[in-house]
């Protein structure tokens, strides 16, 4: 009862309008600070080892050299595409800057020893999101392959609800060797 009066008092309704006026003014803020940490300048460039592996790897695949000029961005594929879920995706891409800072993961060389871990991780996330980020820009039903092969292929996972990353797990990056884990997946269809 106290509750309700003071929810209903001015104390209450002063509190509520500050709360309204942080989240108004807030929202566009911790939307610009995601747009930032999620952009290629930051994602790519900011960091020398991603620059001369991930962030090369993808500029020469085939979604960097795309016929329709269409290049997506590292946050295409490796963030949420809602603020929550991108916020939860920059504290697990923390890991990234522990590398960095503590293991010294600062060369090409030396980045290859945990791209394994990261190449699975990333796989391991896709298929249990039914690789969401893929769908945000290709549509299964409108994808039509050149070979017939292809087109067997696509037929049998739309039929089977094949999800992308089984199929296209080195599309972007470096070849990288596929995980038991990941393996078991891809024997599992």
């Amino acid at each position: 009862m106290r509750l309700l009066k003071w929810i209903g008092g001015l104390t209450g309704l002063a509190a509520f309008a500050g709360l309204a006026v942080g989240v108004i003014a807030g929202a566009p803020v911790a939307d610009g600070v995601d747009r930032y940490f999620s952009s290629n300048a930051f994602c790519a460039e900011t960091c020398h080892v991603m620059t001369t592996t991930v962030a090369a790897e993808l500029a020469e695949s085939i979604h960097g050299t795309t016929k329709t000029g269409v290049v997506p961005e590292c946050s295409d594929c490796h963030i949420s595409d809602n603020l929550f879920g991108a916020y939860v995706d920059h504290a697990k891409g923390m890991r990234d800057l522990y590398s960095k800072l503590v293991k010294g993961i600062d060369t090409a060389e030396e980045f290859e020893t945990v791209r394994f871990e990261a190449a699975n991780r990333v796989r391991m996330h896709l298929v249990n999101n039914d690789s969401k980020n893929c769908r945000t820009c290709h549509v299964m039903e409108k994808i039509k392959p050149e070979r017939t092969r292809g087109q067997r292929q696509h037929a049998e996972a739309q039929e089977k609800n094949i999800t992308c990353i089984v199929c296209h797990y080195d599309l972007v990056h470096k070849e990288t060797p596929l995980s038991e884990e990941f393996e078991a997946v891809v024997g599992s269809y």
